[in-house]
Order: C-alpha cells, then structure tokens, then sequence
C-alpha cells in the first residue's frame, strides 16, 4: 500500500482527467468535474490503523458507500477507511479496506465501486498534493495566483445539468429500491424457513396422534377382553 503523506489534495481520475468533488447542489452525493480550485473538489487525507480516510474540504463529510456489493455508489456521508495502492504504470486504485472493491469512474461521471480486476485506467488516480493541512495551499503544486483578489473572483461549479440532475435521482431511487428488494427477499427466505418448520411441527404432531391412537385402541381392545372374560366366569368363580 502506498505512504501517503496526510494533507489536502486533489483526486484525479488519469482515464477521464476529471477530480473528484462533493456538488453544492446535491450534497450527499460524489460525482466528477472539470479541475476548479474550489473546496468542495479537495480532499482532506486522514491516516486511520492501516488506511485513509477522505473528508472533503467544502462540505465536511467523508468518501463513503453504503454497501460492498459491485455496483454500489459512492456517497458523501460517514468515515470510512480506504487503501491506497500504487499501480505499476502509474497512479493510484482506492481500494476498501476489507474487500476487493476500487473506485471506478462511469462515463456520465457518477462514481461507483466494483472488483479492481485488471485495473482499468477508470478506476486509477492520482494525487495532487494542495497542503499539509486543510486549507494551506502549496503554490508549486497547485500552479495557481495565491492572491485574495482572485479567489475571491472564482466562480462556484456550474449547476448539474437537469438530465445529470435526473440521471443523479433516478440512480439514488434505484438504490433504494435495490435495497429494498435484498430486505423483501431476506423477508421471503425467512417465511419460507417458518413455514417448513410448522410443516414439521405438523407432520411431528400427526405422527404422535397416529401413536396415541393406536395405544388407545389396544387399551380399549384389552378392556373389552377383561370385561368379556369377567362375564363368562361362574358367580362363585373367585
């Protein structure tokens, strides 16, 4: 895994030359854009055990999924600790840190998680180092006029687009109802164990009853002998 040292920096997808960024608009969610300097595009990197963790600098969240499953979209929400692994032609995979599963950039810039496989250029960063701490610039590395003026003129990201912004809520919705559909199943699978268990309770009580009757039909079988038996014997009989 690599060493990274912890700082602010920009996260950059080599395949698509995009940066990873929190959008104003829509807040819980990570999505790419063209490079602007603007705090909702840089990344706090904080050291956590044997990972990293990435807040981001505008909106004050941190990189997150909600499931390990493939396919699942990342999210700006709760801690969650990544590795960092360095690639033999260049750049980075931003793996989970218990499973196999990478960053992986789509074409309509949503930002998703799947198995790392041959590690597509997609699914490989860079980092490009701002400051040591969060909101310390380093000017050699960000290549840019440090004066107040300037920043201060800096225009925020263009809105979503309002097919991205559908694209953005019909992939939310669809999660929601991919969740709900795993808790169905998950609800399915646990009626059909109850229902196999009151089979068994069914065929284990038949089972009994069947033996109960046949024990109280010997029962009356021998009481009908004995009385058969007590009629036939003389009234002086003992």
């Amino acid at each position: 895994m690599a060493n990274i040292e912890p700082g602010t920096y920009r996260i950059v997808n080599l395949a698509r030359n995009k940066v990873l960024r929190v959008p104003n608009e829509y807040p819980d969610t990570i999505a790419s854009w063209h490079v602007q300097d603007e705090p909702n595009q840089k990344w706090l990197i904080e050291r956590n055990d044997g990972g990293y963790r990435f807040k981001n600098c505008g909106h004050g969240q941190y990189l997150s999924v909600r499931s390990t499953q493939s396919n699942s979209q990342a999210y700006h929400g709760s801690p969650t600790t990544w590795k960092i692994i360095p690639q033999t032609s260049g750049g980075y995979l931003i793996q989970l840190e218990t499973i196999d599963r990478v960053l992986d950039l789509h074409d309509r810039g949503e930002v998703y998680i799947w198995p790392a496989n041959d590690a597509e250029p997609q699914k490989v960063w860079k980092f490009e180092k701002l400051g040591r701490e969060a909101g310390e610039k380093v000017g050699a590395d960000l290549g840019t006029d440090k004066s107040p003026s300037k920043d201060a003129g800096e225009k925020a990201p263009p809105p979503l687009s309002p097919l991205a912004a559908r694209d953005v809520q019909i992939t939310q919705q669809a999660q929601k109802i991919q969740a709900l559909e795993k808790q169905l199943s998950g609800k399915d699978k646990e009626i059909d164990g109850l229902r196999r268990e009151l089979e068994v309770l069914k065929s284990q009580e038949s089972s009994q009853v069947t033996v109960l009757s046949g024990k109280i039909a010997e029962l009356e079988e021998l009481v009908e002998r004995l009385l058969e038996q007590e009629s036939k014997k003389p009234n002086n009989a003992p």
